[in-house]
């Protein structure tokens, strides 16, 4: 096997990288993780695409109000509001990839969201949230898995592939 594809194969493992489920209405998306300060500020910074099944989730270890800009970003997104348990209490539907021409800068970069009070925030590709029509009251859950060999899970239990989840 060439080197180059075996030290891809090796960076694409679980072991390697944060990630886990995040379940909306039922529908399963693979979650990357953005724990740390770096890995939050970084978010979905120059990605071209964002698969429909695939989310980003923003874990905090507090509750506070969580403005979100789209520095540097390339694609729309959805943006969802959670409290611990799971609660959407905020949503920004489509937020607008930053124009070509502020890119790299800081400058009048719109903030979106943040004005009520959550824990942690979840990022979907663009029309995720009118096509699963996700509302305010409703609850999303998680099961992650960190390369440290911790574990969290949050809000609606995430049922097994096929299964339904129960609330906890």
């Amino acid at each position: 096997m060439h080197p180059f594809l075996l030290s891809s194969l090796i960076a694409m493992s679980p072991y390697q990288t944060d990630g886990g489920t995040v379940v909306v209405k039922g529908q399963r998306f693979l979650a990357e993780v953005a724990r740390t300060e770096q890995e939050r500020a970084r978010g979905m910074m120059y990605r071209t695409q964002l698969a429909k099944d695939r989310c980003m989730i923003f874990i905090a270890d507090d509750d506070a109000q969580r403005p979100f800009w789209m520095k540097n970003c390339l694609i729309a997104l959805d943006m969802v509001w959670v409290k611990a348990d799971g609660t959407v209490v905020e949503i920004k539907e489509s937020a607008p990839p930053m124009p070509a021409m502020f890119r790299g800068s800081d400058f009048d970069i719109p903030n979106y969201g943040g004005n009520v009070v959550s824990r942690h925030v979840i990022e979907f590709a663009s029309g995720t949230v009118r096509r699963l029509k996700l509302k305010v009251g409703d609850r999303v859950g998680w099961e992650l898995q960190f390369k440290d060999g911790s574990a969290m899970r949050g809000g609606v239990a995430v049922p097994k592939e096929g299964g339904k989840g129960k609330k906890r």
